[in-house]
């Protein structure tokens, strides 16, 4: 696997938590992944370090500086908020079904 620069990975790392919406977050059991139309990428631990991989056109790159243990933390938190948004948006929806349902007339 070709080396991801520091330099782009943090970039990378940048955008993607600036916008985190956009690249379809998941956690699994190996760290956390994402991917939008164009990129796929994955945070995952290897031994005593994480690793940023990043594929495109079919390649993966990667770094594994010590940089990551942060980054991953802050995804994982940005995926939790985001759940956590998704949730209380189901559930206000399911209240006003609620209420709707209650005013109606029998």
């Amino acid at each position: 696997m070709p080396d991801l620069k520091i330099q782009e990975a943090k970039l990378l790392f940048k955008k993607i938590h600036s916008n985190p919406k956009s690249y379809d977050l998941q956690i699994n059991e190996d760290g956390i992944a994402g991917r939008d139309d164009k990129i796929s990428f994955r945070l995952y631990r290897t031994g005593e370090r994480v690793a940023f991989e990043v594929t495109i056109d079919e390649f993966t790159f990667t770094n594994t500086t010590g940089e990551w243990n942060n980054a991953m933390i802050m995804l994982g938190n940005t995926i939790k908020k985001l759940e956590k948004e998704q949730e209380n948006l189901k559930i206000e929806q399911a209240i006003n079904k609620l209420r709707k349902y209650l005013s109606e007339e029998n």
